[in-house]
């Protein structure tokens, strides 16, 4: 969501100036999270305390439903009451809702005190007023967590809420297919585009460009080579999208490009993208983590020899970016914020719950079981568990910028002539930091390049 008019100069300041200069992987409590849980509290005594928990999740027939999982955090925490809601509504629709409750007053008046919040959208949603700072709240349950995720929950010293499930880009390929090349998986960026010669002289692609995914695909490439885009410093966020670190990732990714070594595509949601699958003409693919347990459908088969496996690094040590996820935030006015982030991180911690959703968990405490016919098509083998590997890895200094809609829209925007040859992949990076200058400028945020 682009951000409400309301999110005034002052009102940017003032939420900027909190977030102080703590880089967003070092908030943790000062005490390493040891701090006891601030005091629970109650209408009266002997009351419930009431809260709304809205979320999108699919919430299918097959899954534990949400509904099922918080009558069972009701009946072990007698002093709390969750109803759940879920928004039948697309995701970007959820922000506008949020924030027209939060003007209502609903989180101090009826409870409605925890969202389903992507992780892009975490800082345009705390700028615009509707979510809490839950710092204190959160200190204890941090380390249930991937450093990864809960970097995504926080923006400086302030942190929102709890996450949920994650994306780390992780990388995917047919190894039938690699075996009969004789190439194994490429764990550097030279070793990629080696990799990547080899397939093609036998007409197949490791990997592809995707236009529509170029905001979350290049933003993730980048952060797993250390890069941080956004961060805030005083009371002003610093704009860095095209650094050196970017700058390595764009160099790779063009040489590949200009060798015509990916699999270029307008859409990766079009037919075109199945069928190259299906064809065994694309054998390999930087995916999301939450791609792996869909994708091989495509093949309409029921046994295969995929694998996933970590992303090319520049220096083949394991690293990885975001592309995707969402936590559970605390709304702006809810007086039960204690109660609230108890519920955030069970909820969360619910491990079995969210598998069945299909969610790459953002929890580390334990990993889901791969469904039966995820391991058929990747050769036997324990997905959920590389998965949960990969997410070690995910860089913890990796916020979102409050503009980042419009930043991301350019993105693809440039992304999408990249496929066309009419634009460089440094074009899209040199795009979005301007667009991200410009964004903050229209929105009155202070920023600092």
């Amino acid at each position: 969501m682009r951000i409400t008019k309301k999110a005034t100069a002052l009102m940017a300041v003032l939420a900027v100036s909190t977030m102080g200069m703590v880089a967003c992987s070092g908030d943790a409590a000062k005490d390493g999270g040891k701090t006891a849980s601030p005091a629970m509290s109650a209408e009266k005594p002997g009351e419930k305390v009431t809260l709304t928990y809205l979320h999108r999740l699919p919430d299918k027939d097959e899954m534990i439903k949400v509904a099922e999982s918080v009558k069972r955090f009701n009946a072990e925490n007698p002093g709390i009451e969750i109803v759940a809601q879920k928004f039948s509504g697309k995701a970007n629709e959820t922000y506008p809702a949020i924030h027209k409750a939060v003007e209502a007053g609903e989180p101090a008046e009826k409870g409605f005190c925890l969202a389903q919040v992507g992780y892009g959208e975490i800082a345009s949603e705390y700028v615009a007023g509707d979510l809490e700072d839950v710092s204190a709240e959160t200190a204890q349950y941090e380390k249930d967590f991937y450093p990864g995720a809960m970097g995504m929950m926080k923006l400086g010293n302030v942190t929102v809420g709890l996450p949920q499930d994650v994306g780390p880009l992780v990388y995917v390929y047919d190894k039938a297919a690699f075996d009969k090349l004789g190439i194994t998986p490429p764990k550097t960026w030279d070793e990629f585009a080696a990799a990547a010669e080899k397939a093609k002289a036998a007409g197949k692609y490791i990997s592809s460009w995707q236009a529509d995914e170029t905001h979350y695909r290049l933003s993730g490439l980048a952060a797993s080579n250390g890069a941080t885009w956004f961060s805030p410093e005083g009371d002003k966020w610093k704009i860095d999208v095209n650094g050196d670190k970017t700058k390595q990732i764009a160099e790779k990714i063009q040489g590949m490009l200009d060798k015509d070594l990916l699999y270029k595509t307008a859409s990766r949601w079009a037919p075109n993208f199945d069928q190259a699958l299906k064809d065994g003409k694309l054998i390999g693919s930087i995916s999301a983590g939450w791609e792996p347990g869909f994708m091989l459908g495509a093949l309409g088969v029921e046994k295969a020899d995929w694998r996933v496996t970590g992303i090319p690094t520049m220096d083949g040590n394991p690293a990885t970016g975001s592309d995707g996820g969402s936590g559970i935030a605390v709304l702006k006015g809810c007086k039960h914020k204690a109660e609230a982030v108890k519920f955030a991180h069970w909820y969360n911690t619910q491990v079995k719950d969210l598998g069945s959703q299909g969610l790459v968990i953002a929890t580390n405490v334990a990993v889901p079981e791969t469904p039966a016919n995820v391991k058929d098509l990747f050769g036997g083998q324990d997905v959920m568990k590389e998965l949960a590997e990969q997410a070690k890895h995910m860089n913890p200094n990796f916020p979102y910028l409050p503009t980042w809609p419009a930043v991301s829209s350019k993105m693809d925007e440039v992304g999408g002539n990249v496929v066309k040859g009419e634009a460089k992949v440094a074009d899209v990076f040199s795009t979005a930091q301007q667009e991200a200058i410009n964004s903050m400028k229209a929105a009155n945020l202070p920023f600092a390049e």
